[in-house]
């Protein structure tokens, strides 16, 4: 989630316009069934047709005021969720480019390119989801509860009782979801890695007549990504219908109570219209939070992932060209020169030169690929060198 909050920071601004665009389309939204309530107790009675028209003239502005402020907001936030991915997948890329050998290996390049594509699609989409549904779901919950309050309190209690239930559902159930999309992830990064390997290697392939092997080797990868996704979705979806189910049951407890209560002559009418209005926001308020819930579950793991390659430290201190001595005994002529050069892959000496995202693929010690390395190239002359690849 660092990732994701680092990211956005670059466009605080436009994100606090857009929030601040859906607290008012919320506010807006909010105020309906309150103008409905009031319409039906109050002003309908008075027998003023006047007054009826002024208060559904009212009643409609908010209403288009409402659409019209909910669809700018969102508009704005898919605008900042395809820069925040833009901004993402360049430093994954510019990243990517810097590794070394032994960290472009320790990743691996199917890892690489799932980041690059999936993984920073669940960020742009976490992105989105934040700025849509963290400010509406929120208030359309609470700020419906609040309201419930103001018109009938023994009515609103019902809705507050069922509050610890609904949070206690979406807690459970998003702290098995985050390792489980991390998984999913990982199955993903296999069938990359063997669609690439047969789509450059498919000569090969087909020389070999490999083709009915190559099959059932995808095949094997797949399922395991189908199965894993699988589980994964079906655990992310039992929250909606049991949150739904609780809901449904305090309707109807607010339903009985509702109707008893209007008999005694206690509450309006209106009230009961009113609190089945707030009640459909509340449930929508809900499944955003559930919504927001499965979404930061996917980003979360999704941007972990890119953030342990991004934030990977280099093998090197490279020294700049300003910085960098030259040789005693250079000459001035333009020249390529390597002095007493020497390179390794992973561990050395007990010196783990592995990145610590990829500690876990340094294995054994390596040696040296090159030792004492010292030759010069002049400009003009060519050197080639020969033997066993690798």
């Amino acid at each position: 989630m660092k990732l994701i909050l680092r990211s956005m920071g670059k466009y605080k601004e436009v994100i606090a316009l857009t929030i601040l665009i859906k607290l008012f389309g919320t506010l807006t939204e909010l105020s309906l069934p309150y103008i409905l309530e009031y319409m039906i107790d109050t002003v309908v009675p008075r027998g003023d047709l006047w007054v009826v028209l002024a208060w559904g003239t009212l009643m409609f502005i908010a209403a288009v005021s409402t659409r019209m402020l909910n669809v700018h907001a969102n508009m704005r936030a898919i605008d900042t969720a395809h820069n925040v991915s833009f901004d993402v997948r360049q430093a994954l890329f510019e990243r990517t480019v810097r590794l070394s050998g032994s960290q472009f290996d320790a990743f691996g390049l199917p890892s690489l390119i799932s980041r690059m594509t999936s993984d920073s699609y669940n960020v742009q989409s976490a992105v989105q989801q934040m700025q849509s549904l963290c400010v509406r779901a929120p208030m359309l919950l609470f700020g419906g509860i609040i309201l419930t309050m103001f018109m009938d309190l023994p009515l609103s209690l019902i809705l507050i009782a069922e509050l610890p239930f609904l949070t206690m559902v979406v807690l459970l159930i998003s702290s098995r979801g985050i390792p489980m999309y991390r998984q999913v992830q990982k199955r993903l990064d296999s069938v990359v890695r063997v669609m690439r390997e047969n789509i450059t290697g498919i000569r090969v392939v087909k020389a070999l007549s490999k083709e009915s092997y190559e099959k059932k080797r995808f095949e094997t990868v797949n399922e395991a990504l189908a199965r894993q996704d699988m589980r994964a979705s079906t655990v992310m979806a039992i929250p909606a219908p049991l949150m739904q189910l609780i809901l449904n049951i305090g309707l109807t407890l607010v339903v009985l109570m509702g109707v008893r209560r209007v008999d005694q002559g206690l509450m309006q009418p209106g009230v009961i219209l009113a609190f089945l209005t707030y009640f459909n926001m509340i449930s929508m308020g809900v499944m955003g939070v559930n919504r927001i819930f499965m979404s930061l579950s996917k980003a979360s793991a999704s941007a972990n992932r890119i953030d342990e390659v991004i934030t990977c430290p280099a093998d090197q201190q490279l020294l700049s060209a300003s910085e960098a001595k030259r040789p005693q005994h250079y000459t001035g002529e333009e020249q390529i020169l390597f002095e007493d050069v020497s390179f390794t892959y992973g561990e050395l000496d007990g010196e783990d030169t592995m990145p610590s995202t990829a500690a876990e693929f340094a294995g054994e010690k390596r040696e040296r690929a090159v030792e004492g390395l010292s030759f010069s190239i002049r400009k003009g002359e060519s050197l080639g060198i020969i033997g066993p690849t690798g």
